[in-house]
């Protein structure tokens, strides 16, 4: 993402010139034809704005004392980082013509400790957001941290709801929401009210035509893919029959699958009796603007039960069945990498609905990996 790239739209307009003296007729033909269906959108993961300001210490102390020191942490990246990705993701939207942004749920901190403190916690994050004269929608699927803590629940139907209402330009009763665009539609799944959300998905994704893409946007992800493989959609053993059902879905519309929750970047194709459908997982909580990629993992022999040793020290009671998760997942999967960064990325949908997503680590302008992710539903 070079300032001396074209945008799309400069591109079309120089190709459109240059056409004008191409000796070869048709090669100028197939240039009138580019589709007007292509687009682009700035892809965000996991941001926890936070402020210390936001909660009641006390509260916390009482109800969450193994947080505080992660509200300490998120607070110090909310002050120092988020400002710098913030303004790469405008740079971003604007160098790539982008039509939206979407950003993946958590984005804020939560546990506030009184309805209060969550408003203006809330408030003070679409503040942020306003300031950054995007002048494009801003999607927000729900994360966890959205709706937790005392007065949180509320504050996301009397305030996240409103303005999300506003950003897809029509009402908003529910996390569980669909957006279209051009050619493509996007199912923001509410994976927090999963018996409601699994019946509504039944019904919205009958809307699918297969002549559009279709992105399933969900913040919990619905492959497991790190040490913290019981972290997924239904995961539990009476969930098998959902569980099932929503892969099949997946696979059979071809769903590209945008999720966060875990912060950490991964790329995986996972098979289904209904076929192929690609998931990618992204987190922007950017732990420090020079922060290393780490454990980049390639490959179908990198995904195993020895994932759960990317975190030794993480919950040892749930060790067992972690691994057992992986190792019941491993047959399924067709494609496999992963990194330990946080970062954010930006989405094309092209020609014939080809599908290409470019990754950047932190705030870089530098691209981590470029995707070809329409290829991956091949593996």
């Amino acid at each position: 993402m070079q300032s001396i790239r074209s945008t799309r739209r400069r591109f079309l307009q120089y190709l459109s010139m240059a056409t004008a003296t191409l000796p070869v007729p048709g090669w100028a033909k197939r240039v009138a034809a580019v589709p007007d269906n292509a687009f682009s959108f700035v892809f965000l993961g996991d941001l926890h704005f936070d402020k210390l300001m936001h909660h009641d210490m006390g509260y916390l102390k009482d109800k969450y004392p193994n947080d505080i020191h992660q509200i300490e942490n998120y607070s110090r990246i909310t002050r120092e980082n988020l400002a710098s990705l913030m303004q790469v993701s405008r740079e971003c939207a604007k160098e790539t013509d982008a039509s939206f942004l979407l950003q993946i749920g958590d984005f804020v901190e939560g546990l506030c400790g009184s309805k209060e403190l969550a408003s203006t916690q809330v408030n003070e994050f679409i503040d942020l957001v306003d300031r950054q004269q995007f002048g494009l929608p801003f999607l927000a699927i729900k994360g966890n941290h959205d709706i937790t803590g005392t007065g949180a629940k509320e504050v996301y139907q009397e305030i996240v709801l409103p303005w999300q209402s506003r950003q897809l330009n029509r009402p908003a009763t529910t996390a569980n929401n669909m957006y279209v665009h051009k050619n493509a539609r996007f199912i923001l799944f509410d994976c927090f009210s999963e018996k409601e959300s699994l019946v509504w998905l039944r019904e919205a994704i009958k809307e699918h035509k297969k002549s559009e893409v279709l992105f399933f946007c969900t913040h919990v992800p619905v492959v497991p893919y790190d040490a913290r493989s019981n972290w997924h959609v239904y995961v539990h053993p009476n969930q098998a029959t959902e569980r099932e059902e929503l892969l099949n879905l997946l696979g059979e519309h071809k769903a590209v699958v945008l999720s966060g929750h875990l912060h950490k970047t991964s790329i995986v194709t996972r098979n289904t009796p209904s076929g192929n459908f690609v998931q990618i997982g992204l987190g922007s909580v950017v732990p420090s603007l020079d922060a290393p990629v780490k454990s980049h993992l390639k490959g179908l022999d990198a995904y195993s039960e020895r994932l759960v040793e990317l975190e030794p020290d993480f919950t040892p009671s749930t060790l067992e069945l972690r691994k057992q998760i992986l190792k019941e997942e491993k047959p399924f999967i067709r494609h496999y990498e992963y990194a330990d960064f946080c970062g954010y990325s930006s989405v094309h949908v092209g020609r014939e609905n080809n599908v290409s997503m470019t990754i950047y680590a932190n705030a870089s302008k530098t691209p981590w990996s470029q995707v070809n992710i329409t290829e991956l539903f091949r593996a």
